[in-house]
């Protein structure tokens, strides 16, 4: 088994500790990993390089055990496993996936133990992002993919399928070249974990804003009536690393950096807010509305009929915007089937801005639902 050691300097800003983990995990003395094999079964391949990368005194450290002799692979196994006990975080990319439950299986199959994870926190970063393809409007979601989404470059030009070939022809027989080629891949897979990582400002933009998160620029109505246009800022934590260009259910975003323009679409119409509680009311033809039976009682019944979940409703004329809250007892609906919901516009157009800013916050979670 060859170690070999690498230091590089936090010269800019997006080889720093990502923010996400200095807000969200900043007790945590993170770990990033990545292993490489000769395929994805671990009784039939061969473990052939194991990383991992962490921040020391303002620079990034990166550590690799090479199986060059093609049986170190219990080596590997026990020495990243020593390794690990000085962190409380391991970060990686789908290695809840593959990385982990291959080399336990691997640990299994040379009958040694391998506990290294079981008492750290995990932080799958693929795990975290892969519901947001569509936003990002990648094919998928590898890790090159998303370095080239972030334009990061990378030296190694080789996929992990090509390098199973290269590495079986170091084994029969090393030479430097073959060697930099395996190791350069290892490396800029947990160089770019961190880089990749800025990527997850875009959660925190979609997911994990508050209210007081949102200051508000501008909302208005546009000269159709048809659209309320809100730009807004948020927090340096959840900067975007790229515009966002996207739409969904009407709602239109675009954003860049610490700014937003969300535009939702406005109807004016009659809709109808159903009462769950349908069993306790009557429907009356003629008004076309339903009323509780503690007042249908002085009704004529040939004026009243039991009301049905259909007939169960109140009809209002009005200004009306998307409902994206289940917590919301004032939504309005065309059908009582419909899935899609609205409430007044005026119910977040009010003096109190928080109520705008708690809808700016259902608007961003919808798009990743």
């Amino acid at each position: 088994m060859k170690i070999i050691n690498y230091t590089e300097a936090v010269n800019t800003t997006d080889k720093e500790i990502p923010a996400y983990f200095t807000h969200y995990y900043k007790d945590e003395n993170l770990l990033f990993f990545d292993i490489e094999t000769t395929g994805f079964m671990a009784r039939n391949t061969t473990l052939y390089l194991i990383g991992v990368l962490w921040y020391e005194n303002g620079q990034i450290k990166i550590r690799q055990w090479f199986n060059d002799d093609g049986q170190s692979e219990a080596d590997l196994l026990s020495a990243f496993h020593t390794f690990c006990k000085n962190f409380s975080m391991l970060v990686h990319f789908n290695g809840s996936g593959f990385d982990l439950p291959y080399l336990k299986q691997k640990a299994k199959l040379l009958h040694t133990t391998f506990t290294a994870d079981s008492g750290m926190h995990q932080f799958d970063i693929f795990k975290e992002i892969r519901s947001y393809k569509k936003i990002f409007n990648l094919d998928n979601m590898k890790q090159v993919s998303i370095e080239h989404y972030l334009n990061i470059n990378r030296d190694d030009t080789y996929t992990g399928k090509e390098l199973i070939n290269i590495y079986q022809r170091y084994v029969a027989r090393p030479d430097n070249i073959k060697e930099h080629i395996l190791l350069c891949h290892n490396h800029d897979d947990l160089l770019g974990m961190p880089q990749i990582s800025r990527i997850l400002n875009n959660k925190t933009f979609f997911e994990y804003l508050k209210p007081h998160d949102i200051l508000l620029h501008e909302a208005m109505i546009n000269d159709k009536k048809d659209k309320l246009n809100i730009i807004f800022h948020y927090p340096d934590y959840a900067c975007l690393p790229n515009r966002i260009a996207c739409s969904k259910y009407g709602l239109y975003l675009n954003a860049s950096e610490q700014k937003a323009n969300l535009q939702i679409p406005v109807i004016e119409n009659t809709l109808k807010h159903f009462f769950n509680d349908y069993k306790n009311y009557y429907y009356l033809p003629v008004e076309d509305t339903a009323i509780h039976k503690s007042v249908a009682a002085f009704v004529d019944s040939e004026h009243k009929r039991k009301a049905t979940k259909s007939t169960c409703y109140i009809k209002k004329t009005d200004a009306f915007i998307p409902c994206f809250s289940e917590e919301n007892t004032d939504i309005f609906q065309f059908n009582v089937d419909d899935k899609t919901s609205y409430q007044l516009l005026d119910s977040v157009l009010s003096e109190d801005l928080q109520a705008l800013s708690h809808y700016v916050i259902l608007c961003l979670k919808a798009f990743t639902t």
